[in-house]
């Protein structure tokens, strides 16, 4: 389990705002997509998606972070430098924004992408496939993220 700042769990679907971090593009605001313990994540870290505060999910290069912030350049003295600073002042806050339909209709769209994976592991190895059983378990979860999300509203 991942805390933030103010000792609140990071889940899946939390909007997040990271600040002090070493490069610019890290700070912002943030949806958590994977978090550890997710039927479709096996990391240890939360891999974060960049959206606006405005609640729009961002279809830029570079829209994809991880907490602690992975650190993916070529110099090692600047990466080194980097990884030290995030240590030291970088941080993360889970926030809440007006309008979830976004994040809401990603998880959806996940969900979406893991049915059709689950008609050919069906199709292919059979209804009691236990591939068929952890998709169907991943597809439940993007259902309730996207239905959580989408019931969220700033208080």
């Amino acid at each position: 389990m991942m805390l933030d700042k103010n000792g609140v769990e990071l889940r899946t679907g939390c909007v997040v705002k990271i600040t002090g971090a070493y490069f610019k593009n890290d700070n912002g605001f943030w949806f958590v997509e994977k978090a550890p313990g997710d039927p479709s994540w096996i990391g240890s870290e939360c891999c974060l998606k960049k959206i606006s505060k405005t609640g729009k999910v961002s279809k830029a290069k570079h829209n994809i972070c991880f907490w602690p912030i992975g650190i993916f350049v070529s110099d090692r003295f600047k990466a080194a430098e980097a990884r030290s600073w995030n240590r030291e002042h970088a941080q993360i806050e889970v926030k809440t924004i007006q309008n979830m339909v976004e994040v809401a209709a990603h998880f959806e769209g996940l969900a979406e992408v893991v049915e059709e994976r689950i008609i050919w592991e069906v199709r292919h190895f059979g209804e009691n496939h236990p591939e068929v059983a952890r998709l169907r378990e991943t597809k439940a979860h993007y259902l309730a993220v996207a239905k959580a999300a989408a019931g969220r509203k700033e208080g």
